[in-house]
């Protein structure tokens, strides 16, 4: 199954990566793009195909802020995230909108997920990893291609902070090494910074 197409923008000042996953007549959006531009172009680039999900790898500002206008554009698309991260959604002193001097809380997601559960579009399903310690509820998504969306839990060069609310190097740490079990030749698609790197070349960095 070659149809999965994968994009990414980050255009946004926070130089945080949002992916937009389509595959046969259906897509999904991985962390929301907090410019409205990109809103725009994920129109362009489904091409009349349905937005069904939209998904947070966790709900710290810089990746929910998109999340109002996106409920606005694609009315008919379920917005799931972990149940233990709801609280950022609404409180600003977790989802760190109070540092921004914004102080925002934004719409809690429609449907909860959690570990093993499996997102479907088109053709292709996406495992659903527990993967906290940068926050309470964090997540993963898993294609058995090869394909790894870690959110800000796993970088190409690094790993997520944990000197946030919520945060705590040690769970951060058994996520990663529960991350580092998969495939070598899978890819990552991290939440900032560059993306597509293999999975083995970040092992050899360590945690």
């Amino acid at each position: 199954m070659n149809d999965l197409e994968i994009y990414a923008v980050n255009r946004n000042v926070y130089a945080m990566n949002s992916y937009l996953v389509i595959s046969e007549g259906e897509g999904m959006i991985i962390d929301t793009p907090s410019d409205p531009f990109d809103i725009k172009k994920y129109d362009e680039l489904l091409n009349g195909r349905k937005l069904k999900y939209v998904i947070y790898t966790h709900g710290h500002y810089d990746h929910i802020a998109g999340s109002i206008e996106a409920r606005e554009h694609y009315k008919n698309a379920i917005h799931l995230a972990h149940p233990t991260e709801y609280i950022y959604f609404t409180d600003s002193t977790y989802n760190l909108s109070n540092e921004f001097g914004k102080g925002a809380g934004y719409p809690i997601p429609d449907k909860p997920i959690k570990e093993n559960d499996t997102i479907e579009i088109g053709r292709h399903s996406f495992k659903v990893i527990d993967t906290p310690g940068h926050t309470l509820g964090g997540i993963s998504l898993y294609n058995s291609e090869g394909h790894l969306f870690t959110g800000d839990t796993l970088f190409s060069f690094g790993l997520g902070r944990t000197d946030f609310k919520g945060g705590d190097f040690n769970t951060i740490k058994k996520s990663i090494e529960k991350l580092f079990t998969y495939p070598d030749n899978t890819l990552i698609y991290p939440g900032h910074n560059e993306y597509a790197t293999k999975l083995s070349q970040r092992k050899q960095m360590g945690i």
